[in-house]
């Protein structure tokens, strides 16, 4: 698929407005090009845009912000500002790894572009230093850090870096272990030019701002070779890295075909520790996709995925596309899975999700039909961002949100469906927001030993916002505007973690509550982090919903709806597992800044513990209740409950007159999600009411006018 800037523009057809009554499927509006989406957040333009700032630097400032044994309070619950970087870019793609929780040295890692303060040794050249590459690590969570730099280069400059710690088998030394750097590079030259792949032992002696010497400590992997034995070219190395216990790391990026400009091909790149030096090996994979007649693109997205299970024998490599040979609603673009079970010596590639299955009605129904007829083709929407792991089980957990392709032409499926609101008029969403077609999370298992399943996970209010000023809410970003005139993208940055067992899968996302946006809009420019977490044990979703940056009490002003940005590690601590629920420590990192300045931002880490075995399920139940909705207020013969329910609960409503006395009552099975329930008002006379609506044992009384 393209990475670059398509030479045709999205479509755009008349805005209308639509019913909200939650029964009538809304119409899109308009027709979006996804691809034109992807370069505008990871394309061209993003490297000229970090030419053009790494030029200001000023590196005669001494290194403040990543001092060696840096003391700080602890971490536990506490967000603690330990760095920064010379612009936002380095922490724009949620699909990096950047965040990693080694189990077995109780380390903490993350790996940056350097802060504006630190100076390397040597120091590059002005144009050369916002590429140079910091590793931090902590062993006590967050209260004191080392730091340690894994890369500089005069002509290749390293960009969204992601990396960990890789720890020999069975060693219990951190000095033992070693810090790895990795993602693509740029240059004085345009374009992207290679890979990088950096490696430093750990240890008081290490902790210092020169990269190591050491033979193949920092190698530079050309996208023009000559290419290393066993590797080939690859482009664009910056998703998911992961190590495992067998002493393996991992990457994977894209192949490029320089003659179309677009991916043809992916690569999972696999680093072997042997002598004091990394090896690296590649394997190729070629997505099954349907090739678009008119361009001669493949059609799939080229944001690859991949999970591996602790071990490191059973592994699934993903791409989101449109397969060829699919039929129906099965024909959008959706994940396209490899699976390995001998540790990456040979893969399968696993059936699709069915979903002209009736058992995925609920994930069609929340999208609008294709604009040509009545079919409901879900595109799964990296978007917002999509992340896989892999359970206990060793089945793969696909995190994502779901939108709809708006025509199911084979060439054009590619693009996605647009929105009008009559709250916010002038505004075009990806979703339509009213009950049932709100942006639903969704998370879908599968080993390919059966059929997919999925489950609901939960519901968000808000969506991504443009970055480019001829994109939807660009006006509402609140980042400045950099040299070439754009903003950031901020999306939902949809993540997975797992406990070292695999027994507990962690969902997190950042969204914003519009109540508090500006007209009530709904761009995710207020961002707080939730979570949830599903149990292998009892194959559901724990009824909790934890908000990470905005809790009861002791909020840090300069996070708490500021979250932008935020990596969550892929491991947590282990569990401790209560008689209500599990309880884990899971490390986040946010990039942010207060003003919202993208060359000056600031990394902020806390250990966050999430405790989904305490109070919160009364709590949760509580919540649905007061923030339910009751319209049209005047009502007649019919009202609609609006509730966000955050598990599969009964909701009993009564209607009483001013005199108390019981006049309708309905009980209905809520699923988790949005529900939209109706109130039969029929034979009421003219006055008001008032209505219960409780959820569990919690209860929430709303006044109701009947006309």
């Amino acid at each position: 698929m393209k990475k670059q800037l398509l030479l045709g523009s999205a479509l755009l057809a008349v805005i209308t407005a639509y019913p909200q009554n939650g029964k009538t499927k809304p119409k899109s509006i308009g027709l979006e090009n996804t691809q034109l989406i992807a370069q505008l957040k990871f394309g061209d333009e993003a490297i000229v845009s970090e030419k053009k700032n790494s030029v200001k630097a000023v590196h005669t400032v001494a290194n403040t912000e990543e001092t060696n044994n840096s003391s700080k309070a602890s971490a536990i619950n506490t967000w603690q500002n330990i760095s920064g970087s010379m612009n936002i870019l380095n922490s724009v793609i949620s699909y990096c790894n950047p965040l990693q929780y080694d189990d077995e040295l109780n380390a903490v890692s993350f790996i940056h572009r350097k802060s504006a303060s630190y100076v390397a040794s040597p120091a590059p050249v002005a144009s050369a230093a916002s590429g140079v590459i910091v590793g931090m690590v902590t062993t006590n969570w967050g209260t004191t850090w080392d730091s340690t730099a894994l890369w500089s280069n005069n002509t290749e400059w390293a960009r969204y870096p992601q990396g960990g710690i890789y720890n020999p088998p069975g060693n219990t030394s951190i000095n033992n272990a070693y810090m790895i750097g990795q993602g693509p590079t740029t240059g004085a030259a345009t374009g992207w030019l290679g890979n990088f792949y950096a490696s430093k032992q750990l240890g008081s002696s290490n902790y210092n701002n020169a990269p190591s010497t050491a033979l193949n400590a920092q190698q530079f992997m050309s996208k023009t070779g000559p290419y290393n034995p066993g590797l080939g070219r690859h482009d664009f190395a910056a998703y998911c890295f992961s190590t495992t216990d067998d002493g393996k790391v991992r990457t994977i990026g894209g192949v490029t075909n320089e003659t179309t400009a677009s991916d043809s091909a992916l690569m999972l790149v696999t680093g072997s520790f042997n002598a004091g030096v990394f090896n690296w090996t590649g394997t190729v994979f070629n997505p099954p996709t349907l090739t678009n007649s008119n361009t001669g693109d493949e059609e799939w997205v080229s944001r690859p995925m991949m999970a591996w299970n602790e071990t490191g024998t059973v592994g699934y490599v993903v791409a989101i596309g449109a397969r060829a040979g699919e039929t129906g609603s099965s024909k959008g673009y959706q994940p396209i899975v490899y699976k390995t079970t001998n540790s990456g010596t040979s893969w399968s590639l696993l059936p699709g999700i069915d979903f002209n299955n009736p058992a995925f009605a609920d994930v069609k129904r929340s999208i609008a039909a294709a604009s040509n007829g009545t079919l409901e083709i879900p595109f799964f929407n990296w978007i917002e961002g999509i992340d896989v792991a892999v359970d206990a089980n060793n089945k793969l957990h696909i995190f994502s949100s779901i939108i709809g392709s708006v025509i199911d032409h084979p060439d054009s499926l590619g693009y996605i469906t647009s929105f009008s609101m009559s709250i916010n008029p002038g505004e075009s969403y990806r979703w339509p927001h009213i009950p049932g077609y709100r942006p639903y999370l969704y998370d879908f298992i599968g080993d390919g030993t059966s059929a997919w399943t999925h489950l609901t996970v939960d519901s968000m209010s808000s969506e991504g916002i443009a970055g480019v000023s001829t994109g939807n809410g660009f006006a509402d970003n609140p980042w400045d505007v950099d040299a070439s005139g754009n903003k950031v993208r901020i999306d939902s940055r949809i993540q997975l973690s797992r406990t070292p067992n695999g027994q507990n899968i962690i969902y997190t996302w950042a969204e914003s509550d519009t109540n508090f946006t500006n007209g009530n809009k709904k761009w995710n420019n207020r961002p707080d982090i939730k979570a949830r977490c599903y149990s292998t044990t009892t194959g559901s979703i724990h009824p909790v919903e934890i908000n990470v940056t905005r809790p009861s009490s002791g909020a840090n002003p300069n996070i708490s709806s500021r979250a932008m940005f935020d990596f969550a590690s892929p491991k947590t601590s282990t569990a401790v597992v209560g008689a209500f629920g599990p309880r884990m420590t899971l490390p986040l990192t946010v990039t942010t800044g207060n003003p919202y300045t993208q060359t000056a931002p600031q990394h902020w880490y806390m250990s966050a513990d999430l405790n989904f075995g305490g109070v919160g399920v009364a709590e949760s139940a509580l919540n649905s209740a007061n923030n339910s909705v009751i319209y049209p207020n005047p009502a007649s013969n019919n009202a609609t409950l609006e509730i966000d329910l955050k598990d599969n609960s009964s909701v009993d409503i009564t209607v009483l007159n001013t005199i108390g006395q019981l006049v309708k009552a309905n009980t209905t099975q809520g699923q988790v999600g949005e529900n939209t329930i109706n109130i039969d008002l029929s034979g009421l006379s003219t006055g008001i009411y008032m209505v219960n609506i409780k959820v569990g044992n919690a209860s929430s009384t709303k006044k109701l006018v009947v006309q």
